[in-house]
């Protein structure tokens, strides 16, 4: 079933949840830093957690990009979504987002668990050792709604995919959790890491570059 998290800004803080984030609107010399509204992730994929994943990785992605300290993060309103963020019609994101700067919309369309196989595989690990692979995309679409007309200024499907050794057994996901330690040591935990630093990078970037044209 197509799961649709419809919030912008920042998510509100779970029990045992980490959503701490820290953004300011200016820079330490008054200079006014871009701002950017963050919906949250739809999922399409059928990964089962006891959590929300699209949940943890919307609140990574946030600090991530809030953390660089070069992007305002819009983080103190919510807005319901009508329409599909991802077809060719945009014209209603500057019709609803007409005070923002900038907007960016996330889908989840790949989080399985599979056998390692090929280059994911290390080459000096024994073939006993050999196990699984956290394989993940996330199709990312930043809008510029600056001007008359909103503006694709960024449009890409993020890959990853995390090796899991075999002798690094996989925790129990119902009682390691997000946000504990324990999680976040955890292979999903860390891989989660990875791809949404790609994902802070990128977006941070092209804000940057469409802020300067």
């Amino acid at each position: 079933m197509r799961k649709l998290a419809i919030a912008f800004g920042l998510l509100a803080a779970s029990c045992g949840q980490d959503n701490t984030h820290t953004s300011f609107r200016y820079h330490d010399d008054g200079r006014v830093k871009p701002a950017v509204a963050i919906a949250s992730m739809i999922d399409t994929t059928s990964f089962d957690a006891p959590w929300s994943i699209s949940e943890e990785l919307t609140s990574m992605v946030i600090k991530h990009i809030a953390g660089q300290g070069s992007v305002f993060v819009q983080s103190k309103e919510e807005y319901p979504i009508a329409e599909n963020p991802f077809t060719q019609d945009i014209s209603w994101i500057k019709r609803d987002f007409n005070n923002q700067e900038f907007v960016l919309f996330m889908e989840l369309v790949e989080h399985e668990i599979v056998p390692a196989k090929g280059k994911s595989i290390p080459h000096n690990l024994a073939p006993q050792e050999i196990s699984t692979s956290l394989n993940m995309g996330v199709r990312v679409r930043l809008v510029d709604v600056r001007g008359v007309k909103p503006r694709i200024v960024l449009q890409e499907l993020v890959r990853d995919s995390y090796f899991i050794p075999k002798s690094l057994m996989a925790p129990d996901y119902s009682q390691i959790v997000w946000g504990t330690n324990e999680y976040r040591k955890s292979p999903m935990g860390i891989a989660h890491t990875q791809i949404v630093q790609q994902i802070a990078e990128r977006v941070s970037d092209y804000i940057m570059l469409a802020k300067n044209q």
